[in-house]
């Protein structure tokens, strides 16, 4: 084999070593809850918030509660979302006060019976659920902070929750799964999501022993500001990156380099 065609091969090897060595972007969207520019879609229970991210992703923000204080576990029912503060969402439950307008997402003993109440986040596309931004935070074991459960969907199955108990919620019967139990969530960007799970719908709520150790349970609550998730660019199916100019450019470079050092 020739120099010259040494040369090309090894030149074009390096290029298509370069080309399939680009690493995947993360696209960033942060999910500012402020009623001062969105509405819910009614103002009772079962009600809705829609939110459509800068890059077009769609969010879609319900409120559930385990309430009817059934025999056994309470079955879990549509409640009411509400602006418990101008910039941060807030629960009331079936078994609590609707003229209030305090209310936080929370399961507090001394509050009616304690259910645990928690937001359902819908996306129409998957994602990786990074940080939670409270207004507001009690009962984690440090001043302003709370106890936080996360659920992700695993993608087969019904997600469906109306009926259900929260135990049967994380027993697979609707598909989710623990995405983690965090203690003293303060106010700010609180990481969570170590695993970097995605999925398109996720259970926020403050925190519930059935999903496992993590917390102390019956004085927590928290009114959620923001919430930060990302997505990952899909790269090309077939591996490519359409720079071929560039290739030719380079090779053609380095050839006229070698040719230059021949004449010498």
């Amino acid at each position: 084999m020739s120099a010259n065609k040494k040369l090309v091969g090894l030149c074009a090897g390096t290029v298509f070593a370069a080309m399939h060595a680009v690493p995947t972007l993360a696209n960033i969207q942060v999910w500012d809850f402020n009623d001062a520019s969105q509405n819910f879609s009614g103002s009772g229970f079962g009600n809705s918030l829609s939110l459509t991210s800068s890059d077009g992703i769609n969010l879609t923000v319900t409120a559930w509660s385990d309430t009817n204080d059934s025999s056994g576990d309470d079955e879990i029912e549509t409640a009411q979302l509400i602006w418990a503060q101008s910039t941060a969402l807030g629960v009331v439950n079936r078994d609590e006060d609707t003229n209030s307008p305090n209310h936080s997402i929370d399961s507090i003993t001394s509050d009616s019976d304690g259910e645990f109440d928690m937001l359902l986040l819908e996306f129409d596309t998957a994602v990786n659920l990074t940080h939670l931004n409270l207004d507001w935070a009690t009962g984690g074991n440090q001043s302003n902070t709370t106890d936080v459960s996360i659920l992700a969907w695993g993608g087969s199955g019904s997600a469906a929750l109306l009926g259900n108990t929260w135990a049967g919620v994380l027993d697979n019967s609707v598909g989710y799964n623990s995405a983690g139990n965090y203690s003293n969530v303060g106010l700010s960007y609180y990481s969570v999501n170590p695993t970097n799970i995605e999925s398109t719908k996720w259970l926020v709520g403050v925190y519930n022993p059935v999903f496992g150790s993590g917390g102390d349970a019956g004085d927590d609550g928290m009114k959620l500001s923001k919430i930060k998730t990302s997505t990952t660019d899909t790269p090309d199916p077939t591996g490519e990156v359409p720079v071929p100019g560039t290739a030719a450019l380079l090779i053609a470079g380095l050839l006229g380099l070698r040719g230059r050092r021949q004449v010498k």
